[in-house]
């Protein structure tokens, strides 16, 4: 149990950076057609290419988020609750997490295998838009697993 943590920590560590490579690609990009736009010269297919490169940070970054916590949440009414009705609580939403991003990640795996089959090519720049299917499919299947993980230490912080 002890490696496969490291191990999902590590990809985890990994993902984050991708995530961040692309928000400031994305960044850049947008400046760079923007002052493009200024001398009338405005990056082609760049609205494109940001829209592929958001949709990679996030499915890269939602796993490490997710593990990290760092999600809004609304605890109003949690709050008040014993740590064994908050942990309880917990393991419910995990739960339905776990089962909406499974199916999820096995649409958009099916989805990126039809798209791949029917050779549909990205309207400005003819990318093969598959591609970025399969790795948002990816980036969900690591959050599945992400969201495992944090269920199994919710069922350990219940038996003890």
């Amino acid at each position: 149990m002890e490696s496969v943590q490291k191990m999902l920590e590590f990809v985890l560590g990994k993902l984050k950076m991708v995530g961040a490579v692309f928000l400031f690609g994305m960044a850049l990009l947008t400046c760079a057609d923007v002052i493009g736009r200024l001398f009338k010269y405005p990056i082609f297919g760049s609205v494109e290419l940001v829209s592929f490169m958001g949709g990679i940070a996030i499915a890269c970054s939602l796993p490490f988020t997710h593990h990290e916590q760092g999600h809004i949440g609304v605890e109003l009414f949690i709050r008040k609750f014993s740590t064994n009705m908050k942990n309880w609580i917990g393991l419910c939403t995990e739960t339905m997490s776990l089962v909406l991003f499974v199916l999820v990640a096995w649409r958009m795996f099916v989805y990126a295998e039809k798209m791949m089959e029917s050779g549909e090519l990205s309207m400005n720049l003819q990318l093969p838009e598959y591609i970025i299917i399969y790795i948002l499919a990816g980036g969900f299947l690591i959050f599945v697993l992400t969201i495992i993980n944090s269920m199994l230490k919710t069922i350990l912080k219940l038996i003890k």
